[in-house]
């Protein structure tokens, strides 16, 4: 099983990230342009414990179908997802709210196994750890954005 973990600290309350994590809609606002990744299926406005989401990942005949269910929410702190079906043998993602001295620290804590083979370890660590690291730098960056704007510095 591989491990990750992305952390950022942003000027903005934890029950705030929260809030804008749990909007469903924001994940579009917030993923990188390549490759593309849109949800088409379920989910509400807000996300909640038991929810599942569908969501396409690349092109349309060339591109993955990836379901995931919301397996927890601690209000204003965590949203844990699990792979329901998709690329991955397993993936548990939580998105950590944590509140800190002038803001939050955002976190992406991941646990995946693409295959369970001395290949698929291989292949892990050498294209999807980096592809998943540069996606939430993505994230993060244009979360920081998206919820600072306006404000001064």
């Amino acid at each position: 099983m591989t491990n990750l973990r992305f952390r950022s600290q942003l000027p903005v309350p934890a029950e705030r990230l929260f809030e804008f994590h749990a909007d469903v809609s924001n994940l579009g606002r917030i993923s990188p342009p390549f490759p593309p990744f849109r949800l088409v299926a379920g989910g509400g406005a807000q996300t909640r414990e038991g929810d599942v989401q569908v969501f396409r990942l690349g092109w349309k005949r060339a591109g993955i179908t990836w379901e995931a269910r919301i397996t927890r929410v601690v209000e204003g702190r965590l949203i844990e997802d699990a792979q329901v079906r998709g690329p991955f043998r397993r993936w548990r993602h939580q998105h950590r709210f944590i509140p800190a001295a002038d803001g939050a620290v955002l976190e992406d804590a991941v646990a995946f196994r693409l295959l369970p083979t001395p290949v698929g370890e291989l292949v892990e660590w050498l294209l999807v750890r980096p592809a998943l690291l540069g996606m939430f730098w993505w994230r993060h960056r244009r979360t920081r954005a998206l919820l600072t704007a306006g404000q001064k510095s």
